[in-house]
């Protein structure tokens, strides 16, 4: 019993929907009445935006221009309708725009037949406008680069070296640097880049929505073979007689240079400028600038060396020298009007302050000299690296006599 009256309440539900379909269908295909609605998200194209460009004014990137509109018609058209089946333009040339906030009235050109249009004040669509600007700001290379052992690169040069950015003042003030970014691992030979550019801010993230003109920039890098050659120093005038210049040293015997071949192959020392040895009174250091020839470049990019020169100070030194004779002829003797000579030498401290009378003799050559007076310079013989200044006294008078026998 149950069962058959399920089955009969099965049914009339059935039958209630049939019935219900078959009304939406009349009311829908044969009555259709008329309905309104609101579209949102419908697109707007600004167009003739380079109007803009003789006031020096632009749109302000990032905005989405879109509209909502009132539509009205046939039931069935109004709720198939869509945003993309509707054209919609601003056209700023119709318009005198200023900065900032700007409400431009719409033009709708195409939409589907059978629809209406409600026309009110929401036909119009904002539109940020900013100042059309224009700056020169200096390229910055980012270059990873490296070089094979035994080369080198100079400076890299960058044509052009700066690019104009142009666009909304709200980006293109924020700009500080157009950076020029590139890669060039184990290089033996010149190094040709064309980087495109971007713009950056002064934290170097990324300004977008400007123009850069030009888009990129070549970049060169020159690179060189290196050369270990000798350093030497080169000297002019004569020393002070009152010093010795004992060593010229500098503080580098060598050093590495870089160039083209036929400039550095030819090149096997680097001389200094002339070092004046007039000028030269004691132990110093001084700098020279070396004389690196045309072409060639020092791999440290230094021009210059220091060099240690050592010198010994020239003194005098007096000490009494006792006579000593040679020569005396047999039977004879002789009498000196002194004992001692005082001698004056001249030479390096380190070999005056060692030397001692026993280093220095003064003798008197007597050899074939008879009876009588007579005035000798004795002979003075000192320690080598001395000279001889002054003998007092220069004469000594001698008298020879004979024994007398026994």
């Amino acid at each position: 019993m149950d069962n058959k009256k399920n089955k009969k309440n099965l049914l009339i539900k059935i039958v209630c929907f049939i019935v219900s379909f078959g009304l939406w269908l009349y009311i829908s295909n044969v009555e259709n009445p008329s309905r309104s609605n609101k579209l949102s998200g419908v697109p707007v194209e600004i167009i003739n935006v380079d109007s803009l460009k003789n006031s020096k004014l632009t749109i302000l990137p990032g905005q989405d221009f879109k509209v909502t509109l009132t539509i009205d018609g046939p039931a069935s058209e109004v709720y198939k309708a869509k945003p993309d089946q509707f054209k919609v333009v601003a056209d700023l040339s119709d318009y005198a725009v200023k900065k900032g906030s700007n409400l431009i009235p719409i033009s709708i050109v195409q939409y589907p037949t059978g629809i209406n249009i409600k026309k009110n004040e929401s036909l119009r669509v904002n539109i940020e406008i900013d100042e059309l600007v224009e700056k020169s700001v200096p390229i910055k290379l980012e270059l990873d680069s490296s070089t094979k052992p035994g080369y080198y690169s100079f400076d890299p040069v960058i044509k052009p070296d700066s690019a104009l950015v142009s666009g909304a003042a709200t980006y293109v003030n924020t700009v500080k640097w157009v950076i020029a970014k590139g890669t060039a691992k184990d290089q033996d030979a010149d190094i040709n880049l064309s980087l495109p550019l971007k713009a950056v801010d002064e934290m170097m993230k990324d300004v977008k929505d400007v123009d850069i003109n030009p888009t990129s920039t070549e970049v060169f890098v020159p690179v060189r073979k290196s050369k270990n050659v000798a350093v030497k120093v080169k000297t002019k005038g004569e020393s002070n007689k009152n010093i010795i210049i004992k060593s010229i040293e500098p503080s580098t015997g060598s050093i590495e240079i870089l160039g083209e071949d036929k400039d550095i192959s030819n090149i096997d020392f680097i001389e200094t400028e002339p070092l004046d040895l007039a000028t030269v009174t004691g132990n110093n250091d001084v700098t020279l600038k070396l004389a690196i020839p045309k072409g060639a470049k020092s791999v440290n990019g230094k021009d210059t060396v220091s060099v240690k020169i050592t010198v010994e100070v020239i003194n005098q030194n007096t000490l009494s020298i006792p006579i000593t004779m040679t020569g005396l002829g047999e039977g004879l003797k002789a009498e000196l009007s002194a004992k001692n000579v005082s001698v004056s030498l001249k030479g390096p401290d380190s070999i005056l302050a060692q030397i001692s009378e026993a280093d220095v003799t003064a003798t008197l050559d007597l050899t074939n000299l008879g009876e009588g007076e007579h005035n000798l310079s004795p002979k003075i013989v000192a320690k080598e690296g001395t000279s001889l200044q002054t003998i007092t006294p220069e004469k000594i008078k001698v008298t020879i006599t004979k024994i007398p026998s026994q």
